[in-house]
């Protein structure tokens, strides 16, 4: 395993965020891909927590937090069963120093907070 990364982010936090902000600052967080999938579910700042902390928890596995990163560099595929990760820019550059190949996420609900777990796998921990 290369890299390990949890986050607790708060669903009433993240919804002041998404109230007190336009939707081009949002940009400057979640991708246009998470923005438009957000506002397509019912649960929208659910997701939109979801997202933040699938940031935050790779952030914290490739080491480094969001310092050099923009936030947008962090893409969370929701369209799929399980939620994949999409890098660009600085943090895909970490990511392929650190030899990381593939990122699991699991993630869970707890009373108004959402739990995010990622683990940063490289080749040879895939085909295990």
């Amino acid at each position: 395993m290369k890299g390990i990364g949890v986050d607790i982010a708060s669903i009433p936090k993240i919804a002041k965020l998404i109230a007190s902000c336009d939707r081009e600052t949002l940009t400057l967080v979640f991708t246009t891909q998470e923005q438009n999938y957000c506002h397509s579910v019912s649960d929208r700042l659910l997701y939109y927590t979801l997202c933040f902390g699938v940031k935050e928890a790779v952030g914290k596995a490739l080491g480094i937090g969001l310092v050099g990163i923009d936030w947008n560099e962090i893409e969370t595929d929701l369209t799929q069963a399980q939620p994949q990760v999409r890098l660009s820019g600085q943090a895909k550059t970490q990511a392929q120093i650190l030899g990381i190949k593939q990122w699991l996420v699991n993630w869970w609900e707890w009373q108004d907070c959402v739990l995010v777990n990622v683990l940063a796998l490289c080749e040879e921990q895939i085909n295990e």
